[in-house]
């Protein structure tokens, strides 16, 4: 009884240090537990037992503990590595629910595929909608940026080009030096009336105006050859001019309408030539602004801003409104931005057209004989803030008034010049023979003058 119980202490103290060397592996413990039973010493000497652990422990291993340490490493490093592995798994599968929800839009702040219903957001929350929900096969810009008018009819793009192209025209100046006729220049234009009057602008047929070697020529839509062409009439102030064909025949002609009804954003459509091999060529686009204002050799000119694409050739051709009617000519572009084209209002110029025809000239325009430039302070040395007299007309109105180049206008009518713009709206609230207080300031002392509006035709 006495050995039975020895031996089941025994056992007791050979199982301790067996889970403290191997944690809590069951297999390892039941491989330590049988050395205590084969220990050398008594088993009722703890001393012994452990003097032989002690042993054991300074490097003197048994069988069994050489093969216990590395069973016990290998154990622990699978442990560690199955752990990292479950993690790995379970971090994946949650990116992926994750991304699938985003994708969705089950959750997240945005979605990346459209066409989820929001049922639980209002309206406004939503951030997309099905492409099926907003677009509209049946869009077309005529349609949207259109005008109506009960008494017109309402165009479309093609039918537009239909109506005014036929009457739309390429201008060419040809150098006929030694006989020969290679074209210089070109532009556009389109005919006004059945006999063949064309305008166009007055940048276009310059040239031909100063040399005698160069001819104008026009190609008409349907007529085989270009067609000889005069000029009846240029104005530099408007860059406006008209044109006559050397022709009996009969010509088809465009409609003028009222380019003061024009809105912002309505539909544009601008026929030409640009450049000068792409007759006929057809761009639309929307009215970008009204009322820009740009200096044309010294004169400041009101034009209509489109987006319509204008180049180099397309200067004096047509732009169209919704109804077929001409509300505009073509006149300039941004050259250092694209979609920035600009178009002579015609209503500005019916009259001048008018005058042209009829005279040759601008008749009863007002004219002043003095040319003015603004400096701004400091822009040189000594200079300061004004408009000064630039030019002066040899027997003109400023000149019989007194009025000399390098004078700082002060007044006009008891308004203050500040820009040059301010003495032509002053210039164009008069009629010929009105007479206009003006006052200058020369070598530092104020002047003031009366000078008599003159007839820009006469130069007096």
């Amino acid at each position: 009884m006495d050995n039975e119980r020895i031996e089941e202490e025994n056992n007791e103290q050979a199982f301790v240090p067996a889970k403290e060397d191997a944690g809590t592996d069951t297999s390892i413990t039941e491989q330590v537990a049988p050395a205590a039973m084969i220990s050398d010493c008594p088993p009722s000497d703890p001393v012994g037992y452990t003097e032989r652990e002690s042993i054991r422990g300074s490097g003197e291993r048994s069988d069994d503990d050489r093969s216990e340490k590395p069973k016990h490493k290998s154990s622990k490093a699978f442990t560690i590595m199955t752990m990292a592995l479950i993690a790995c798994i379970c971090f994946s599968a949650f990116q992926t629910v994750y991304i699938f929800g985003l994708t969705t839009g089950k959750f997240g702040n945005m979605t990346y595929t459209n066409g989820r219903k929001q049922e639980n957001k209002p309206a406004a929350q939503q951030l997309s909608a099905r492409p099926s929900d907003l677009a509209d096969p049946a869009f077309t810009l005529e349609e949207a940026a259109s005008v109506y008018d009960p008494n017109k009819d309402t165009l479309s793009t093609v039918e537009i080009v239909d109506k005014v192209s036929p009457a739309t025209v390429s201008v060419f100046i040809v150098d006929t030096t030694d006989g020969s006729s290679e074209a210089v220049s070109s532009g556009s234009g389109f005919i006004i009336s059945e006999d063949g009057y064309v305008v166009t602008n007055q940048h276009v047929v310059e040239d031909a105006t100063k040399n005698d070697n160069y001819e104008l020529k026009v190609v008409v839509p349907d007529y085989e050859d270009p067609i000889s062409a005069q000029v009846v009439g240029a104005d530099v102030q408007t860059d406006v001019a008209v044109l006559k064909l050397d022709s009996e025949e009969s010509f088809p002609y465009v409609t003028l309408g009222d380019s003061d009804l024009l809105q912002t954003g309505e539909l544009v459509v601008v026929i030409g030539n640009p450049l000068g091999t792409l007759s006929g060529s057809v761009t639309a686009g929307v009215v970008s602004a009204l009322g820009r204002t740009m200096n044309n050799k010294g004169y400041t000119l009101s034009l209509i801003q489109t987006d319509a694409s204008i180049n180099v050739g397309n200067s004096g051709g047509p732009m169209i409104n919704s109804f077929g009617e001409v509300i505009g000519i073509t006149n300039a572009k941004m050259s250092s931005a694209e979609g920035l084209g600009f178009a002579i209002p015609i209503s500005d110029v019916k009259s001048i057209i008018q005058s042209l025809i009829n005279y040759g000239y601008v008749a009863n325009r007002p004219y002043l004989g003095v040319s003015v430039s603004y400096v701004a302070d400091g822009s040189f040395y000594g200079a300061f803030e004004g408009v000064f007299v630039a030019e002066v007309d040899a027997g003109g109105p400023a000149e019989e008034a007194g009025i000399q180049v390098g004078d700082r206008i002060i007044s006009m009518d008891g308004i203050e010049i500040t820009a040059t713009n301010d003495i032509i709206d002053i210039r164009n609230s008069h009629e010929i023979g009105d007479y206009i207080t003006v006052v200058i300031e020369r070598n530092n002392k104020e002047i003031e003058l009366s000078l008599r509006v003159g007839d820009s035709y006469t130069g007096k």
